[in-house]
């Protein structure tokens, strides 16, 4: 975390994790649907920060396939009175397990339909980083096989 005069800056990572076809979303205490994602450590790459992440939140072994991209977001702290930026790095994961195990800081989380998870997802940031990955997926196939 970095701070200028009257804001703190986190750095986040995050993994878009795929099993299949479907995409895993997590349920947090809030009773909001997201990715898995936290803060990036001191010495660690994001790829490091984003693999973690995963298996903390989600008990999940994953790989990382690919870069999604990066998101970035403002709120306000009540608790330190300031405006906090958040900055998250996103990969695109692959996983064969299968069996999932929240932490302490979640309700549950489950594989999706990729449609199903466009529909569940409740931050426009998760869904448009999705479909992106869904495109890009869409395009390998079409250029490996003409079509």
């Amino acid at each position: 975390m970095t701070r200028k005069k009257g804001e703190v800056t986190e750095i986040t990572a995050g993994g878009i994790v795929f099993n299949g076809d479907k995409v895993l979303v997590l349920r947090n205490l809030k009773g909001v649907w997201v990715f898995p994602k936290g803060h990036v450590e001191l010495g660690e790459s994001h790829e490091q920060a984003a693999l973690r992440e995963v298996l903390e939140e989600s008990g999940l072994h994953a790989l990382i396939v690919g870069k999604a991209g990066m998101s970035s977001f403002h709120f306000y702290s009540y608790m330190d009175r300031a405006v906090h930026r958040k900055i998250v790095y996103w990969f695109e994961m692959e996983t064969t397990d299968t069996q999932i195990t929240v932490n302490r800081e979640l309700r549950t989380g489950m594989f999706f339909q990729t449609v199903e998870a466009v529909r569940m997802l409740s931050f426009l940031n998760d869904v448009t980083n999705l479909k992106t990955i869904l495109e890009r997926r869409a395009n390998d196939v079409c250029n490996s096989s003409e079509c």
